[in-house]
C-alpha cells in the first residue's frame, strides 16, 4: 500500500481511546476491518474518512486495510485511553536521563503504554492537516525515548485500572504558551498574531539569527508549534491532556493566566468541550530567598493555581520537586504521581487531596491581634515536615513537632518575617502584633522560597498563596 494513503498517526503498536468513535483518515477510498466488522470510507468535504464504532478497552487487536486490491494489517493494536502530552522541556525530557536514578524502570516486562512522538517542526502560515511521527512500544531501547513525566504518570493509571494507556508526545524545550495557541485563541493579541507571522518568510529566520545571535529561537515564535505539532492532532479523541509548561514565560508573567486559559479553552473548541486538561505547577528555581510579588515563577504558579477555575481541569503542585540550580529537575516519577492524584481526583471523582492544602478563608482577630488561615483539601492535618523523597516509594512524614512555619506579612512600611503556628488540623495562627495595620500576607511566593516547610497528612506542599486584608 502506498505509504501516503493513511495518516502516521495509524500503526503497529497505536492505542485507540475506547468509548468513543475513532476517526481514519486518507487520501484515497479504503476499507477498513477492525473487530469483525468492515467500514468503507466516505468523502466527507473532500477528505476520505472512517470512523469506527466506539470500543471497550482491551487488546491486542488486528486492523486491516484494504486499497486497490491490496491488504495491510497493522498488529498490536490497543483500545484503552489516549492522553496528549504537550509543553516544553521538562515535558519533552526522556528517560534516558532518569537511568541513573530510576533504573529500575527498565525490567524488560512492560505494561501496554505506548508513545506516539511527534517531530519537531514548525509553520507560521497555517494548521496542518496531518502529523507525523511514530508509536514505540517499551523494551529496554525504546523506554529511554519515551517522555519521563508522561511514563510516570501513564504507570500509576495502569496500576491502578489496567486500562491500556497511548502517550502522544508533542513538546518542545523552551517554548512559550503563545507557540501552543493557535491565532484564534490569540485574537486579543493582534501583535503576537504579527508577530509570528512575519516568519512565513524564511528570510526573516535569517535575518533575526544575524541580528540576534545565539538568543534567537524560532520556535518561540506565536503559533509555530500549534499549527505544525498540535493543530492536526486535535480532530482525534483523547481521554485528556497532561501539559507541563510556563518556564518560558517568565519574561511577561503577569500575561500568562490570560493566556493560559485561551490556550485550554481554544484546544477544548477544536477538539471536545469537555477535554479534561492537567498541568504542572512550577517547581523551585534559583537562590533561595524570601517573599517577593515580584518573582516571575511565583506569578507564574499563582496564575497555574487560578486556571483551576476553569471546569475538568486539575494541578500537580511541583513546588518542593525542583531543584535551585537545574532547570530540569529528575524527580519525575513524582511529578508524573502527582499528575495521577489530579487525573483520578476529576475523572473518577476519587476522595484524595490534590493538588494539596488551598486557603479557604482567613479571619483577622483584631482583639488578639492575630490572622487564622484556613486550609482545605488537609488529609488529617496540617503538619510542617522535611519533603519526603519520593511519594511513590512508602514516603512517611517526618512530623518531629515542628509545629511553625513562616510567612510574610506586608504593611506600608515593609514587609515581615513572622511565624506562622499550626494551632488545629486545617488552621495556622499569625500573630500580627509587631505589624501595624497589616494589608497583606505571603507564604512561598518566590522563585525559590526559602520558608515552604507546610505540607498536608499525604505529603501534598500547602499551595503557595498571597492574599490582601479586607
Amino acid at each position: 500500500m502506498e505509504a501516503n494513503i493513511l495518516s502516521p498517526f495509524i500503526g503497529s503498536g497505536m492505542v485507540i481511546q475506547r468509548d468513543m468513535a475513532f476517526p481514519i483518515y486518507s487520501s484515497q477510498k479504503v476499507s477498513v476491518t477492525f473487530l469483525g466488522k468492515t467500514y468503507q470510507s466516505e468523502n466527507i468535504n473532500s477528505k476520505w474518512l472512517i470512523k469506527l464504532d466506539p470500543a471497550q478497552a482491551g487488546g491486542p487487536y488486528t486492523l486491516e486495510i484494504s486499497f486497490d486490491g491490496q491488504n495491510t494489517q497493522f498488529e498490536d493494536i490497543y483500545i484503552g485511553d489516549v492522553w496528549l502530552c504537550s509543553g516544553q522541556s521538562n515535558m519533552e525530557l526522556d528517560m534516558t536521563r532518569l537511568k541513573n536514578d530510576f533504573s529500575e524502570e527498565w525490567t524488560g516486562n512492560y505494561p501496554p503504554i505506548r508513545q506516539f512522538k511527534v517531530p519537531r517542526q514548525l509553520d507560521f502560515s497555517s494548521p496542518h492537516d496531518d502529523i507525523n511521527g511514530d508509536w514505540h512500544v517499551p523494551s529496554d531501547e525504546s523506554l529511554n525515548w519515551f517522555s519521563a513525566v508522561a511514563w510516570f504518570f501513564a504507570k500509576n493509571l495502569y496500576k491502578k485500572y489496567g486500562i491500556p494507556i497511548g502517550l502522544v508526545n508533542s513538546t518542545w524545550g523552551g517554548t512559550p504558551v503563545e507557540a501552543w495557541m493557535s491565532e484564534q485563541a490569540l485574537c486579543d493579541y493582534p501583535e503576537k498574531i504579527a508577530q509570528g507571522k512575519q516568519f512565513i518568510d524564511p528570510s526573516k529566520e535569517d535575518e533575526m539569527k544575524k541580528k540576534l545571535g545565539d538568543s534567537f529561537f524560532i520556535e518561540r515564535q506565536p503559533t509555530g508549534t500549534f499549527n505544525a505539532m498540535l493543530s492536526p492532532l486535535l480532530k482525534y479523541p483523547f481521554k485528556g491532556v497532561i501539559w507541563y509548561q510556563g518556564e518560558s514565560n517568565d519574561p511577561a508573567p503577569h500575561c500568562y493566566e490570560k493566556l493560559f486559559k485561551l490556550m485550554i479553552q481554544d484546544w477544548r473548541k477544536k477538539n471536545n468541550s469537555d477535554l479534561p486538561f492537567f498541568f504542572v505547577q512550577l517547581p523551585i528555581w534559583k537562590e533561595a530567598t524570601d517573599n517577593d510579588e515580584n518573582a516571575p515563577w511565583a506569578i507564574l504558579r499563582e496564575a497555574q493555581m487560578n486556571t483551576l477555575s476553569l471546569p475538568k481541569t486539575g494541578m500537580a503542585c511541583a513546588l518542593e520537586l525542583g531543584e535551585w540550580n537545574e532547570l530540569h529537575p529528575l524527580n519525575k516519577k513524582d511529578i508524573g504521581y502527582r499528575l495521577f492524584l489530579a487525573a483520578d481526583k476529576v475523572l473518577n471523582s476519587v476522595d484524595n487531596t490534590s493538588p494539596g492544602a488551598v486557603v479557604r478563608e482567613y479571619k483577622l482577630e483584631n482583639k488578639e491581634q492575630k490572622i487564622y488561615i484556613y486550609f482545605n483539601n488537609c488529609g488529617n492535618r496540617i503538619t510542617t515536615i522535611q519533603p519526603p523523597s519520593s511519594l511513590c516509594a512508602s514516603a512517611s512524614l517526618r512530623d518531629e513537632n515542628l509545629n511553625i512555619a513562616y510567612v510574610s506579612v506586608v504593611n506600608n512600611e515593609g514587609q515581615f518575617r513572622l511565624p506562622a503556628k499550626i494551632e488545629g488540623k486545617d488552621f495556622i495562627s499569625i500573630d500580627v502584633s509587631s505589624v501595624k495595620n497589616p494589608k497583606k500576607v505571603l507564604y512561598a511566593f518566590a522563585d525559590n522560597p526559602k520558608d515552604r516547610n507546610l505540607f498536608n497528612s499525604e505529603g501534598l506542599p500547602v499551595l503557595p498563596f498571597r492574599f490582601e486584608i479586607i
